[in-house]
């Protein structure tokens, strides 16, 4: 049985780690509602910007639309992961890699060529461990990202996208549902269609919570104006400008969902944590307790047992 000064210092010590963990939390709370305002303060740019592609691609010909919205046959693929740049968030990380690694599995079964990059040191380091170097890695967007900041993340995906150096990009991160739900997905982002568009515009609101009754205008963010448009200089010229800058704000809303999922993952964490210890120093301290009546008990019996003697 350890003694009572070994317990009252365990107990200090996990006290101590209580506050840690509750000061950890707090932030991570304020930080998951201000990335999550982020990228709804986006929204009805992104939602604009929907109905006018979709119109744009309602009249133009297939045959005419710009090398990002034109599907091509996929000799070379490329696969981003997006983690977080620290850890002490649960299992947040290793669900986004797990998902990472069945997904270049079902490239090594196809043996199909691929590329990773990796957004966030957790990644990097993850596959720099198993040999698996990523062709570009980028870290450094933990808290509130700017569209500019995460632009060279875009521009790298798309440039490689351009000059054939891969027919098609796809993304594992972790899709913010609620604030006790974070899911691993894998998503479709190159060669872009107007159902993915608007799927990403959509996943934008969360499931459930305070921002969860912002609805879009309508269901199915299908376009509301029916006439004739005239373009200048053309539809295909526009389409030709606009589709990077929809792939831009795509690539954007998925670093700033990880984000809201890191933040929200460490909180729960964090919440476990002081409960945990909480439940610890009260088993703790009725193991102090007891102890220390134990040693009350022993000395009591030893001055009687003495006094016996000297009778």
């Amino acid at each position: 049985m350890p003694s009572t000064k070994s317990i009252k210092q365990r107990i200090k010590s996990v006290r101590n780690t209580s506050q840690i963990t509750k000061a950890m939390e707090v932030v991570s709370a304020t930080k998951m509602r201000k990335s999550q305002g982020f990228a709804l303060a986006a929204r009805p740019y992104a939602v604009a910007s929907l109905e006018m592609v979709q119109n744009l691609l309602a009249r133009t010909p297939a045959n005419q639309l710009p090398p990002l919205l034109t599907a091509r046959e996929i000799k070379k693929s490329c696969l981003v992961v997006i983690t977080s740049d620290k850890g002490l968030a649960g299992a947040l990380n290793a669900n986004v890699l797990k998902k990472a690694e069945s997904h270049i599995n079902q490239y090594k079964v196809l043996r199909r060529p691929y590329i990773l990059m990796a957004v966030g040191e957790k990644a990097k380091d993850y596959f720099e461990r198993r040999d698996s170097i990523p062709l570009r890695s980028f870290w450094g967007y933990g808290d509130y990202s700017s569209l500019v900041e995460t632009s060279e993340v875009a521009d790298a995906i798309l440039a490689g996208f351009l000059d054939g150096s891969w027919d098609e990009v796809y993304a594992a991160y972790t899709n913010f549902r609620t604030t006790l739900l974070q899911e691993a997905v894998i998503k479709k982002i190159l060669p872009a269609t107007g159902e993915g568009i608007a799927e990403a515009v959509k996943s934008i609101l969360p499931e459930r919570g305070r921002f969860a009754n912002l609805q879009p205008p309508t269901s199915n963010l299908q376009p509301r104006y029916n006439y004739e448009y005239k373009f200048e200089p053309s539809p295909e010229d526009i389409l030709e400008g606009l589709a990077p800058q929809l792939i831009k704000m795509h690539i954007h809303h998925i670093i700033l969902e990880s984000n809201a999922s890191e933040h929200s993952a460490r909180m729960v964490a964090m919440k476990n944590a002081s409960d945990n210890a909480r439940d610890l120093i009260g088993d703790l301290t009725l193991a102090y307790n007891k102890e220390r009546q134990a040693g009350i008990t022993r000395e009591l019996i030893e001055v009687a047992a003495g006094a016996e003697a000297i009778t």
